[in-house]
């Protein structure tokens, strides 16, 4: 179990929809067709709020998951999510199993391989008791934030996060939201405090198949018109492009060798919460949430931060401001 640092007991509530068993299996070199033996099996909860959780952890914050988990696979996740990420999850039981990505890692390489389970079939029901779950702990919990992180599995889902946003900032919790596809097109009426994507998800909500700066420029005046106070959209390890109040900001991550880049998104936003909350001006906030990523990068479980990398790394990360 790891050890949770008591830096802030104000809880953060992380809602994912599209949970997973992240299951990785280290083989040698192999190809298609061959018979290929383990040598290894990890496995961690996965789904991005979840791995936006852990990180917060390793923050010293007070995370709780919320999510939806079904069948022997959820069972197995949350206690996942009790006994060796130390965190206390609010979860909703469903009929549709857990879904199981399976990763297939080549040792001594970088060479990762990944197969996905079909998304599970969420019901209406199951997404009205999360939006009953969340309501409640809002008004009980009083969180210090509010995160959305993931893809919606089902179209029952599709519109959850917009409802969750609305609920969030009517008490004035601020929140952050990574998610694409349908779950994003669905935001309207009331928008986050923060919004992040990547790159690839920038290119699929303007309908193309790559952005130019120039796209992605806009796309931060969009989100911007809608009133959300810091916009991000990452790149891996190129510049990361900033909107926050009104200002521009390019941060440049630093080189490194990488692990494993999966969940670096979502550390990065773990990082954003931690210094909203600790109210860091803006290069301060951006060199910390990089630096979050860039210590994920480091390590195989996502959001498996180590605080010393964190800390070291923050300086070495340039933040400049630009013209629009």
């Amino acid at each position: 179990m790891i050890e949770v640092l008591d830096v802030d007991i104000a809880m953060i509530l992380c809602v994912t929809l599209n949970p997973c068993l992240d299951k990785t299996l280290t083989v040698s070199p192999w190809r298609p067709g061959d018979l290929v033996r383990g040598g290894a099996v990890r496995n961690v909860v996965g789904g991005k709020g979840n791995n936006v959780a852990r990180a917060l952890s390793r923050l010293g914050r007070a995370p709780r998951p919320a999510t939806f988990l079904g069948g022997p696979i959820g069972a197995y996740c949350e206690s996942l999510l009790r006994e060796v990420d130390g965190l206390e999850p609010f979860v909703i039981k469903t009929e549709a199993p857990t879904r199981v990505i399976l990763t297939v890692r080549t040792e001594s390489s970088a060479v990762q391989t990944a197969f996905f389970d079909p998304d599970p079939a969420i019901t209406a029901s199951d997404a009205e008791a999360m939006f009953h779950q969340v309501e409640q702990a809002l008004s009980a919990e009083a969180p210090a934030a509010l995160s959305l992180c993931g893809s919606s599995p089902s179209p029952a889902t599709q519109g959850l996060y917009s409802d969750l946003i609305a609920l969030a900032r009517a008490r004035r919790v601020p929140v952050f939201l990574d998610t694409y596809g349908p779950a994003l097109d669905a935001i309207w009426g009331f928008w986050p405090s923060a919004i992040q994507l990547n790159r690839r998800e920038a290119a699929a909500r303007l309908r193309k198949q790559s952005v130019t700066d120039h796209d992605v420029a806009g796309l931060l005046d969009e989100w911007e018109r809608h009133g959300v106070e810091c916009c991000v959209v990452t790149d891996g390890s190129n510049p990361v492009s900033i909107a926050h109040k009104g200002r521009r900001f390019r941060a440049v991550p630093p080189q490194i060798k990488v692990v494993n880049p999966i969940g670096s998104g979502d550390s990065f936003l773990a990082g954003l919460v931690d210094g909203w909350l600790k109210e860091l001006e803006p290069e301060s906030l951006f060199r910390h949430a990089i630096a979050c990523a860039v210590a994920n990068a480091m390590v195989w479980d996502a959001g498996a931060i180590d605080l010393g990398e964190v800390a070291r790394w923050s300086d070495q990360i340039v933040v400049e401001r630009v013209t629009r």
